[in-house]
């Protein structure tokens, strides 16, 4: 039988980790709406959103604020029902306006949260991080890695009432207890949360990363995540205090964020360690409490909360303006204040309370989850050609991370629009793996299996996670990938050239995406001429790499009208644009919303024919896709 003490410490945890599920959901839900919403749909210029990314994060100082007054224990039911109801709204609404408000809402809540489930103990805050992580994985393991969040139908809203459900239970059993805090001066330790939480979230609990990376599905990479989440809550509460484990757990979470785009092997191993040390890091992290002591956890974990805010704004804003530092800088930054705590952290290593005895049984229950979502990918059927069928269709898609034009992820919509053209070789652009902008969607996972295509190269330009790739119903006996001149632009792009076996011949198929935007002053009055040095560079590896193989499909995001001399440079060096030969009409494929200009292309070598080509009106992404059949492929 479960003692009352037991069964007290199992209601802690369990409502601890639920509350972090659903805050994680909020404050990656927030990170996107900011992205695609507010600067895409909107128009907020990025500087401007820094201070509305920044207020729900400060604002929650409100709750534990409040709770001197009205008490730990009132707070933390006002606190969370702040929060169920925002992530409520959140799977509901459909509106990106209400989503933003609701996600803000949602953060705003959760952060508050955090001092007052320290108050419920060391339980509340190790064990409840460590698991909420764990369930959170294998909640995107049944998604394939898309959002509960972003999942339609009624399915996922019984699930969030579910999950609701189980933290109303759980808090409702939550014996009475007396809050406990940090001291001041071992409590800046939790200022760590921020750093830990941001290479958890970009790197350790991504999907997309591993399996970018070390090139194993991305089911398997989930599914292994999730089993690495169990070991890492059985050595959170086997091997919390002993100082060696925790300075090796330390070290390997900072050497795996900046070995991240390293060696595949390399990242492999480091990975298999650095996700189950995390537990031990984490709960090294977290200093003794006193019941003596509540003031300083508040300062400590917002400040730490917004540590992990500032990071991420940090890492993405250089992709859009120069700052002076890369995202491999931000990377190496996090290594370094994880190994600051972990110096702080072995002076102060001092528990006097356990974790909790419980927590690695539900930790294996939710890789249980990730195990169904793994045998689900897996049942689903590719489907294939056996030589080619002439005409061979043709595509080209910049899918804008999945985000329509009102600002809203739909990858259903998406995946319609392929599904009706039946495509049989497809140039994606913007396609993400793993991004937190992105909500850790690995979109190529997502769209491979749910149309079935057997065949995918990929190619991470920015980072491992977003980039160019090719999809084929024929088989890719080949690929090789080349990063194109920055030319003082801030983001990289790359080239993706995929060899295709069409059974009696093969046919190079390149996929690439040019700089958009160099200098804005002179991009508004002359656009050709602001994007004409960079592309010509640009463009002059893209033509190295091809070498005049033929026959060869070039498609892409090219960022330049039909009558710019960027276009000439292509055309000249034997290209052919196949919407001159058959296309009707302008082809607008820019602004889906109001569409202006031509900008992606289907170029094919002299020794092919299209036959036809058409513009697919959608506004799934901000760009149409470009359809051409094309004929003279098969020998």
């Amino acid at each position: 039988m479960v003692s009352d003490t037991e069964s007290g410490q199992l209601a802690k945890l369990i409502f601890s980790s639920l509350v972090f599920v659903v805050g994680l959901q909020a404050m990656r839900f927030l990170f996107a709406s900011l992205t695609w919403y507010l600067r895409d749909t909107v128009g907020i210029g990025v500087i401007n959103l820094v201070p509305i990314a920044l207020a729900p994060f400060l604002l929650a100082a409100l709750i534990p604020l409040f709770s001197r007054w009205a008490g730990v224990r009132v707070m933390i039911w006002v606190g969370t029902a702040i929060l169920l109801m925002a992530r409520l709204v959140l799977q509901v609404s459909g509106a990106p306006s209400a989503d933003f408000w609701a996600a803000s809402v949602g953060v705003f809540a959760f952060v508050g949260l955090l001092p007052l489930l320290l108050g419920l103990g060391r339980i509340g805050l190790v064990g409840g991080l460590l698991l909420g992580l764990a369930i959170d994985s294998a909640i995107k393991g049944l998604g394939l890695s898309l959002d509960l969040a972003y999942q339609p139908g009624l399915m996922p809203v019984v699930a969030v009432i579910g999950i609701g459900v189980g933290i109303v239970w759980t808090l409702v059993h939550i014996p009475p207890f007396n809050p406990v805090g940090v001291a001041w001066g071992t409590g800046a330790l939790l200022l760590s949360i921020g750093p830990f939480l941001f290479a958890e979230t970009l790197i350790l609990q991504s999907q997309g990363w591993t399996s970018a990376v070390t090139g194993i599905s991305g089911p398997v990479a989930q599914l292994r995540i999730a089993l690495l989440n169990v070991v890492a809550l059985f050595l959170a509460y086997k091997w919390q205090g002993r100082r060696w484990m925790f300075a090796v757990s330390v070290l390997a979470v900072a050497v795996t964020m900046v070995a991240a785009e390293g060696d595949a092997t390399g990242f492999n191993v480091l990975t298999l360690f650095a996700v189950p040390l995390a537990g031990v890091a984490w709960a090294g992290l977290v200093p003794a409490t006193d019941s003596a002591k509540t003031g300083a956890s508040g300062l400590y974990l917002i400040s730490g909360m917004t540590i992990y805010l500032i990071l991420g704004l940090a890492y993405y804003l250089p992709l859009d303006m120069d700052l002076g530092f890369s995202q491999a800088s931000v990377r190496s930054a996090v290594a370094g204040l994880l190994l600051i705590s972990g110096i702080f952290g072995l002076i102060n290593l001092d528990f006097r309370e356990s974790v909790g005895r419980a927590d690695w049984v539900f930790a294996a229950a939710a890789s249980v989850l990730s195990l169904a979502a793994f045998g689900y990918a897996n049942t689903v059927d590719s489907v294939t050609k056996e030589g080619a069928q002439d005409p061979v269709r043709f595509m080209t898609y910049n899918v804008h991370s999945a985000f329509n034009t009102d600002g809203a992820m739909d990858v259903e919509a998406i995946a319609d629009v392929v599904e009706n053209f039946q495509p049989d070789v497809i140039a994606f652009q913007e396609m993400p793996r793993g991004r937190l902008i992105s909500a850790t969607t690995d979109l190529m996972t997502l769209l491979k299996l749910r149309l079935r295509f057997e065949y995918v190269a990929y190619f991470g330009t920015t980072d491992p996670v977003w980039g160019n790739a090719v999809f084929s119903r024929y088989p890719i006996s080949g690929f090789g990938t080349d990063f194109l001149p920055l030319v003082g632009t801030p983001m990289q792009r790359g080239y993706l050239g995929a060899t295709v076996d069409l059974g009696d011949g093969e046919v190079l198929v390149i996929s690439t995406h040019l700089q958009h935007i160099n200098d804005s002053d002179v991009h508004d009055d002359d656009p050709e001429a602001d994007l004409l040095p960079v592309h010509t560079e640009q463009i002059d590896v893209i033509l190295d790499n091809w070498g005049g193989q033929m026959p060869a499909v070039l498609m892409g995001d090219f960022n330049a009208r039909p009558d710019w001399a960027q276009i000439a440079q292509i055309e000249a060096a034997g290209w052919i644009d196949s919407w001159d030969e058959a296309g009707r009409g302008e082809g607008l494929t820019s602004g889906a919303a109001d569409p202006m200009y031509r900008i992606d292309y289907i170029f094919h070598t002299s020794d092919v024919m299209a036959i036809d080509a058409s513009v697919v009106q959608s506004t799934a992404s901000d760009h149409f896709p470009v359809v051409a059949d094309l004929t003279g492929l098969s020998r």
